[in-house]
């Protein structure tokens, strides 16, 4: 190999070339983007259907059928699920895998709007939202006023909103959590009776005063002059004054049968902090953007902003995302940190001062040269790709030691120190090049990983194998050109540790090598039994995906009876804070009254617009994972006992958006049939140990108020059905009929309504007749109270029931939802019933989907470039041995911390093959260069095993003390790589040192070396 030689006669072009790429890395560092999780888009677009006082069925036939067969003629559509419930329906549509997200969110928008206008009226609104992980405010904040006046909190709100939003780096701000703001006019039914006037009527006339029409303009000799006619109502009073009823003897004006103010709308979501009523802003992060520099703008213009502000109005700062990516990142980088040292002083004491020196210095080098290509491949800094720069230390130190410790050999056969270096680099360059290239196609499965996870995971295999690439590039020419000037042609007094290992393995390992190889059968038999039981470990090890996401806040869900109001909601939430300021880690509470809190993690759904249903942020003081455990577990003692709401204790979790960890779904057209099943399922999963947060919509059951009109009554009364159903909308829920335009040109809509829609005021409602009578609803209209439907999910335009939970700290999915299938195989389904899993089955399942194929192509991959560089089908297969080996010393590794086998415990075996591979390379091409020399193929081993035995070894400390600070305190989401790296290089560094040899004297042909 020329390169190192060429570097070294060429070294001020070679410093300068790599200053350069150290400069653009430092440059890159300072300017990437940075976010505290993968910045990744996912082609799912969600549905929010609000359609109030519907009931399931209606939702069903009316609304959401007519939608999914529209959907029907879309292109790339993966699966259609559904929930209806009473009042609305959320309806998820997710699109294989490579859609273009922007896209398919943009066909259901033209779809929606195509069947738009067959909805019913009482439709009030169809939301179409991106499901993007990008998606998520990354401030949340709260606003209010010691008044409680929401006309001036939103008018406020409002005004910062779009302040906010005028910031470069904001992709869009929202205001959330309070009553819609409008003009009411609540009409006085007894003297609407009294005058005879209709509701329509009222409507009608408002209606029509309030379209604004421009009718032109007109000229008066040079100038010009726009007409102003009626336009929308501008003041109260105009409201006021409007004529609604006249005759040749009076006038009467809306002031006389009605009330109008500015008002409340009937709230479908309140919010509140430390228990005053507020509302929430949150705001985005446009993509490629920094974190930090945008939170920083956006405070410094909420600090200009409060200057502004009457002393009434106050703003507090619930949630910073900034904060979490600081802990995190910074956690990471210290753990680098932390890795860096151990990795320096563990070279120190087995090199020497400068053959250290050259050995560190090749690692911040590589890491900058290749943060520099990883901006420019799209990536920015968040923990997974921190974590890979963190894998990365162990297996970039590799070259470098191997490198240096083969010029330290060379020093003493040539005459300048230069010449050395060229040779030492030379002899072990393509070893080192192979080896770096089969690391880098052991990270090819999780590169080509077509799913969300492999989405979510990429930056990490991305950015290990930048930084191989770089620290390659360093170790062939920069580490031999640093060798030359730095190392001494003279023996150092001070023996290093390299030098007793070199020792050891000349006097000891040799001896004890050579007796191995003469009973290799024996060995050979014993190490395979060793690693049977071991690999047999791998069934109590268990599988799981991704962990807890470690993040100082908690989510509470809290399900009040069907049929509860939105006050009964917010009382029975109330009643909870008071447990909950007692908690001595919690810091904030936020309460969201009929909605979830706004979007504050990427794999979280928010659900809205639900009057049962209500969610509270418990904000951390610290995250402290026992105390955290304990608060989660006091939590849920504490609510489990409360009979007014279910009650469910959240913890965030890593990975991409999912159903709770435990699914079941149920298809059958029977709705009975589903509940029924439902149910059981329900009670056999509330009888495990381990289960908890059950979750089964099917099974509750809700109470309708039915109107039975009697249309030949109605008819004989003179009563006009639809004007009958529009009384009944205005009285009920109200009817809006324009815009009121304030001085500050703020937009409120005008909704006429009555005072109150409780049930004894039906009575009090009447209808004008053809004849100009009123006549009262109750002479038409019956009044009961019945069951109605349950909610349930539509699965692919099917049927479905859906039942879910989550597992308890320290109890395996995959085992309790082995449980709840073996469960089903045993229970006799009804006729046209079949159950399907979701969760984290399905996750996993869709993650791994394919992984088989790519890692075989992977393996050839790899097989071939060994077969190309060995010239032989065996020796290939004799590093290949190293593999098994490593996969049972890290099932063991997980055996003995009991951790299950989650994606990040394979992204770590991926490491690990790569390493062990690497060692095994380095080994045999040893091998072989000795029986270049000598026809003596066992000493020709035996030379090269104690030659590779401090590399090895070295190698293999430096890895596990680079991994020990993430392992240690990188959290549940790392520990189980670091373990699977830590304990697989154990067991895996003994194969190298005992088995590779045995099996390369079984399989080498010396004839075949020469």
């Amino acid at each position: 190999m020329r390169l190192p030689s060429t570097a070294i006669k060429n070294a001020q072009f070679t410093l300068t070339i790599v200053v350069l790429l150290v400069l653009v890395g430092i440059v890159s560092y300072f300017q990437m983007p940075r976010s505290e999780d993968p910045q990744f888009d996912i082609p799912i677009t969600l549905l929010e259907i609000i359609y109030p006082g519907a009931s399931p069925t209606d939702i069903e036939s009316l609304v959401v059928d007519p939608l999914e067969e529209e959907f029907a003629d879309i292109e790339g559509i993966k699966k259609i699920e559904s929930q209806i419930k009473n009042g609305g329906a959320r309806i998820e549509v997710t699109f294989l895998y490579g859609s273009d997200p922007n896209a398919a969110y943009n066909e259901i928008k033209q779809a929606v709007s195509s069947v738009k206008p067959t909805l019913p009226e009482g439709v009030q609104d169809v939301l179409v939202l991106k499901a993007t992980p990008t998606s998520v405010a990354i401030i949340q904040l709260a606003l209010w006023s010691d008044s409680s006046n929401y006309k001036s909190m939103e008018f406020h709100a409002k005004q910062l909103e779009k302040r906010i939003e005028a910031i470069e780096a904001v992709k869009k701000a929202d205001i959330w959590g309070y009553p819609t703001q409008v003009v009411a006019v609540d009409l006085n039914l007894n003297m609407l009776k009294h005058y005879g006037i209709s509701v329509t009527t009222i409507n009608n006339i408002l209606k029509g005063r309030a379209i604004n029409i421009t009718p032109g303009f007109v000229d008066a000799n040079i100038r010009r002059f726009n007409v102003k006619t009626s336009g929308n109502f501008q003041h109260i009073e105009e409201l006021n004054n409007t004529v609604v009823f006249s005759d040749k003897t009076s006038i009467i004006r809306l002031a006389d049968v009605a009330h109008v103010s500015f008002s409340d709308r009937d709230p479908s979501y309140l919010a509140y902090y430390d228990g005053k009523p507020v509302i929430f802003l949150t705001a985005e992060q446009r993509a490629h953007t920094n974190i930090f520099t945008l939170t920083k703008a956006i405070e410094n213009e909420i600090s200009s902003f409060q200057e502004t502000l009457p002393e009434s109005i106050k703003i507090a700062t619930l949630f910073k995302q900034s904060d979490g990516v600081a802990n995190r990142v910074n956690g990471f980088f210290d753990n680098l940190w932390q890795g860096l040292v151990l990795v320096g002083i563990m070279s120190l004491i087995f090199l020497g001062v400068r053959e250290a020196l050259v050995v560190i210095v090749a690692i911040p080098l590589s890491f900058l040269i290749a943060i520099g290509w990883l901006d420019f491949a799209g990536f920015g800094l968040q923990q997974m790709s921190i974590v890979g720069l963190i894998i990365a230390l162990g297996l970039l130190v590799d070259n470098a030691i191997v490198v240096t410790e083969s010029i330290h050999r060379e020093k003493a056969n040539f005459p300048t120190l230069s010449e050395a270096a060229a040779v030492g680099t030379s002899r072990v360059g393509w070893a080192i090049s192979s080896g770096t290239v089969t690391t880098m196609l052991a990270f090819l499965p999780m590169l080509m990983l077509a799913s969300d996870t492999g989405d979510f995971v990429r930056s990490m295999p991305v950015t290990v194998v930048l930084v191989l690439l770089a620290s390659l590039l360093i170790a062939l020419t920069l580490t031999p050109l640093l060798a030359s000037k730095l190392f001494s042609k003279k023996t150092s007094k001070i023996k290093t540790l390299q030098y007793y290992a070199n020792a050891f393995a000349e006097r000891y390992y040799v001896r004890w090598l050579r007796k191995l190889m003469n009973a290799k059968f024996i060995v050979l038999t014993a190490a395979f039994i060793a690693l049977i039981a071991m690999a047999s470990l791998f069934g109590q090890v268990g599988l799981s995906l991704f962990p807890k996401a470690e993040k100082s806040m908690l989510l509470i869900d809290v399900e009040t009876p069907p049929n509860s109001s939105l006050d009964y909601t917010n009382s029975v939430m109330h009643s909870m804070t008071g447990f909950l300021k007692e908690q001595p880690e919690v810091d904030k509470i936020a309460l969201n009254v009929g909605n979830s809190n706004p979007r504050i993690y990427y794999n979280e759904i928010p659900k809205r617009g639900v009057v049962t249903y209500g969610q509270i942020l418990l904000v951390l003081k610290e995250y402290d994972e026992d105390k955290v455990n304990t608060l989660v577990g006091n939590l849920r003692t504490e609510f489990s006992q409360w009979h007014q709401a279910k009650v469910t204790v959240k913890e965030f979790t890593q990975g991409p958006v999912t159903d709770q960890p435990i699914t079941v779904r149920l298809i059958s057209e029977s709705l009975t049939d589903l509940e029924k099943v439902a149910a059981d399922i329900h009670s056999h999963m509330a009888s495990m140990s381990g289960v908890i947060n059950i979750d089964n919509p099917i099974g509750i059951a809700n109470t309708e108020l039915a109107l039975d009109i009697d249309y030949d009554k109605a008819a004989l009364s003179g009563i006009d059905v639809h004007n009958l159903d529009n009384v009944i909308q205005t009285a009920l829920s109200g009817t809006f009929i324009g815009k009121f335009n304030d001085s500050n040109g703020e937009n409120y809509p005008i909704l006429v309504r009555r005072p109150k829609s409780d049930l004894a005021g039906l009575a009090d409602i009447t209808i004008v007749n053809d004849q100009g009578k009123s006549v009262p609803l109750g002479q038409f209209i019956d009044t009961k109270l019945q069951k109605g439907r349950t909610d349930f999910f539509h699965y692919q335009k099917l049927r479905m029931a859906r039942v879910s939970a989550d597992a308890a700290q320290g109890y395996s999915v995959q085992v309790l939802t082995s449980d709840i299938v073996n469960y089903l195989e045993n229970y006799e389904l009804p006729a046209g019933m079949y159950y399907i899993l979701g969760g984290e089955e399905e996750a996993r399942q869709e993650s791994f989907a394919g992984l088989s194929q790519i890692m075989l192509i992977t393996a050839i991959g790899i097989f071939a470039i060994l077969v190309l560089q060995f010239k032989s089908f065996l020796q290939p297969l004799v590093i290949f041995t190293s593999i098994p080996f490593a996969i049972a010393g890290a099932v063991f590794g997980l055996y003995l911390t009991g951790l299950s086998f989650s994606m990040m415990a394979f992204i770590g075996l991926i490491s690990l093959f790569g390493i062990v591979v690497n060692n095994a390379i380095i080994l045999i091409d040893t091998t072989n260069k000795n029986l270049l020399i000598n026809n003596d193929k066992e000493q020709a081993i035996l030379f090269a095993s104690a030659t590779r035995f401090t590399p090895i070894l070295l190698t293999t400390i430096t890895t596990i003390g680079g991994l020990i600070p993430l392992t240690l305190f990188g959290g549940s989401l790392w520990q189980p790589l670091g373990v699977v790296i830590i304990s697989g290089l154990c067991i895996s560094a003994i194969a190298s040192f005992v088995i590779v040899p045995i099996l390369t004297e079984i399989f080498t042909k010396t004839a075949a070396n020469k």
